[in-house]
């Protein structure tokens, strides 16, 4: 799938699990429509959005599923407004949505929502390598598209990157999408880092996802 390099896949920022949890990530396995329905079902809206987002980046979802990855985002942040993993499903579905709406101002409005849950998300717990990770890709993204008129600042999408990739250098969710925020802007640090995140063993179908993705940006890169 062709990323645009205004709403980025933050985006599935949302695909991460996080750092502070050593449990396995229920999205593990890569059957992620099933894992949506068992989430829905059980009432878990976190784990229902970055379900239905991980259909849309990883299986060719499309807007129905990046739809449903907003709901249950909503759902998650109306219900545990304290919890960052909530803002964070939230900003990466909107990310997602408003990528999918192209160059249009109703999809710029989206791109902000997106900014502000990623926002909120960094404030609630400001140690959060993948939330760093994420905002930072937000930024970058934006800036590449359309500088300062998209609210992007690569200066911002660069020091969280850089202190994201530092704080979690063993955590491949954090490695590649600070890699890809670097490569947005084209910083010279990016391949390291990218190679950083296609080297690190995957070893559940969600990584080997994530990985291929990183890859992808990796081989793109100008030499």
């Amino acid at each position: 799938m062709k990323r645009g390099p205004l709403y980025p896949t933050t985006l599935l920022l949302l695909l991460a699990t996080s750092a502070a949890q050593p449990a396995p990530d229920p999205l593990d396995g890569g059957d992620y429509a099933q894992v949506y329905a068992r989430a829905q079902a059980g009432g878990d809206a976190v784990t229902a959005s970055r379900a239905a987002a991980a259909m849309t980046e990883y299986r060719a979802g499309g807007r129905d599923w990046t739809a449903r990855a907003v709901q249950a985002a909503r759902q998650a942040t109306t219900t545990r407004p304290g919890d960052p993993d909530a803002h964070l499903a939230l900003g990466s579905a909107l990310g997602l949505q408003a990528r999918a709406g192209g160059y249009t101002l109703g999809a710029l409005n989206t791109a902000q929502q997106a900014r502000a849950a990623l926002d909120c998300a960094l404030t609630l717990a400001p140690d959060r390598a993948d939330i760093q990770a994420v905002l930072a890709e937000w930024h970058a993204g934006a800036w590449a598209k359309a500088g300062i008129f998209s609210g992007g600042n690569q200066d911002r999408a660069r020091t969280l990157a850089t202190a994201a990739a530092r704080r979690a250098p063993d955590t491949l969710f954090v490695q590649a999408h600070a890699g890809i925020a670097l490569s947005l802007i084209r910083d010279p640090q990016a391949r390291a880092t990218l190679t950083r995140a296609v080297t690190l063993n995957a070893d559940t179908p969600l990584e080997r996802d994530l990985q291929a993705l990183a890859k992808r940006v990796l081989e793109g890169l100008k030499p």
